[in-house]
């Protein structure tokens, strides 16, 4: 595949701490006290268009410091602004457990990048290109599209208890957008990235989680996929 780190399968969780065990909420019933609900515009843009700015700001970060590649939490501040943190999945092999920890602020609404598939144009393969008569924005969504169908189990818990139907968590590009990456992630995050403005399109699974409470707070994640991915991550987050 084209997307060595987005193309690949990933799942992501979030966990707040409970001042008991006994008043947890049940998530998987009623997700609204923590999650913006799929259908809403947080500060402005539908999750949609969350994504879209994620998977900009991804691919905007070097290699050396990219938040994605980061397999400790170390890099998980570069390149955050505005009232969302982006919170992406840890890079892996296709059958992976990964541990990050990172400070975020307590006024920040979180988006988790459960798993994305980024589409940018052109690539240096020469058949890869919109059929006679296809537009651009149609054959990108075909190409994530296939890939993405592919996720066949996700799980999202929280302090324990499961979100329910988190497969219908999942967001494409309403339209085309620009996204330039920097050069530095060509050889081994995405071949096609040219390092000036390229369209692009990105389709995957999303959940923007309402600012926590200050505190320690615990994020597991678990997915698969039907081309043989098993992935597990657990996120230790310091709200600040």
């Amino acid at each position: 595949m084209r997307r060595i780190v987005f193309a690949v399968f990933a799942a992501c969780c979030a966990a707040i701490l409970q001042g008991s065990a006994a008043a947890t909420p049940d998530y998987g019933v009623n997700p609204s006290p923590v999650l913006f609900p799929k259908q809403s515009r947080p500060f402005g843009a539908d999750l949609a268009t969350w994504a879209d700015r994620e998977s900009q700001w991804a691919y905007a970060q070097p290699f050396a410091h990219n938040p994605v590649l980061d397999q400790t939490g170390a890099d998980c501040a570069v390149g955050q602004s505005g009232p969302v943190w982006f919170l992406p999945r840890i890079a892996g092999p296709r059958v992976f457990s990964g541990t990050r920890s990172c400070v975020i602020p307590a006024d920040k609404a979180i988006l988790l990048e459960i798993g994305a598939y980024v589409d940018p144009y052109p690539c240096p393969d020469p058949a890869f290109h919109p059929a006679p008569g296809q537009s651009l924005y149609d054959f990108l969504i075909a190409d994530a599209g296939a890939f993405m169908d592919g996720v066949n189990r996700l799980e999202v818990s929280l302090d324990g208890q499961a979100f329910g139907d988190v497969l219908s968590y999942r967001f494409h590009s309403a339209a085309l957008f620009s996204l330039t990456g920097d050069l530095s992630l060509r050889p081994t995050f995405d071949p096609c990235i040219t390092g000036s403005p390229q369209p692009a399109i990105v389709d995957g699974f999303f959940m923007m989680f309402k600012p926590f409470d200050p505190g320690l707070h615990t994020i597991r994640v678990f997915g698969t996929d039907v081309r043989g991915a098993n992935k597990t991550y657990t996120y230790h987050l310091t709200i600040a």
